[in-house]
């Protein structure tokens, strides 16, 4: 299922907004946005998600025009997965799973062995059966994500459009929702999700649009995006790369301070090329 857009503009009036981007998304693979706030990774997938028309430019799925398809349509081929979720506390977690099936039921016919099939699946990819009879009050917020991602699982999408899912998650469940996420490829599953940890899109992500002011600054496979010197520009913060301990040939980006404005060359240079560390970096403002 192929998605991108071509001289993409949209916004919310003077607030968030993007412009002419260019983009397509790779099938079967994870791309991270990343960018600070407000630079428009949000508005970006709610453009793509069909949630947000478009001001100039247009979004194709499989080379047709996204907002000129049918919502059913689209929905049997597409989720998006916001940053709320919250909701509907005393639904069970199947419950709420069964609700991803909506596209694919009319009036006039539903495929109960299909619906029951793709929950199950769901629930599966999402290591969430042994949760199915919970209420979702009951859940912590780690397990509120899966549950939310199960009901968007079960839509069987072949995109999985994903907004800052890792957010106010503890290291241990980023990890578990970033390794689930990364075997939905197995299913044919494309995933985009925003991001701002900038550790998990060098582990994770095979490609990665990092955003600024609305735009794409940068576009590309992870280790060529990922690089000191972009995420200087974009995050205005110093960027070291570190060989990834247990994966020799991959890096990770490591930031360790806030870029000063009006640096000299000689600290320009040095914050390029860091004195190696046997250690954690530590912070500028640490008491001595």
């Amino acid at each position: 299922m192929r998605l991108e857009a071509r001289a993409l503009s949209a916004g919310y009036g003077h607030g968030f907004h993007i412009e002419d981007v260019d983009l397509v998304i790779e099938e079967r693979r994870i791309t991270a946005l990343i960018g600070p706030n407000g630079a428009g990774k949000s508005t970006l997938l709610r453009v793509l998600s069909r949630i947000l028309k478009p001001t100039t430019g247009v979004v194709l799925l499989d080379g047709e025009v996204l907002h000129q398809l049918p919502n059913r349509a689209v929905a049997k081929r597409l989720a998006f997965l916001g940053q709320g979720g919250d909701g509907l506390p005393d639904l069970t977690v199947e419950e709420l799973a069964y609700r991803g099936r909506y596209p694919h039921q009319s009036l006039l016919s539903r495929n109960a062995a299909e619906d029951t099939h793709a929950v199950e699946w769901a629930l599966g990819a999402m290591n969430m059966a042994g949760f199915r009879a919970r209420p979702l009050r009951q859940l912590s917020q780690g397990e509120m994500r899966r549950a939310w991602l199960t009901m968007a699982l079960a839509q069987r999408p072949d995109v999985l459009l994903l907004d800052e899912p890792t957010a106010f998650l503890d290291l241990a469940h980023q990890f578990e929702l970033m390794d689930l996420l990364s075997e939905l490829k197995e299913h044919g599953v494309t995933v985009v999700l925003s991001m701002h940890e900038l550790w998990l899109a060098a582990l994770y992500a095979h490609r990665v649009l990092a955003m600024g002011a609305g735009r794409i600054v940068g576009s590309g496979p992870t280790d060529e995006v990922l690089t000191p010197e972009l995420l200087r520009d974009v995050f205005g913060v110093e960027v070291a790369s570190r060989e990834h301990p247990k994966q020799p040939g991959k890096t990770i980006a490591m930031p360790y301070a806030r870029r000063h404005k009006g640096a000299t060359p000689e600290q320009e240079a040095l914050a390029e090329h860091p004195e190696p560390t046997t250690g954690d970096v530590e912070s500028p403002h640490a008491a001595t």
